[in-house]
């Protein structure tokens, strides 16, 4: 049985640029990435 990991990330200054939230998505391809996000499971 595997544990369960959540990780929640919220942008506070300024959201995410196109190139940040590809940046994300290429080391967590589940996640669910927004321009304020990141959240995965």
């Amino acid at each position: 049985m595997s544990p369960y990991q959540h990780y929640d990330f919220l942008a506070l200054d300024r959201p995410l640029d196109g190139g940040q939230r590809a940046e994300l998505r290429a080391l967590a391809s589940r996640a669910s990435i927004t321009a304020p996000s990141f959240t995965n499971e």
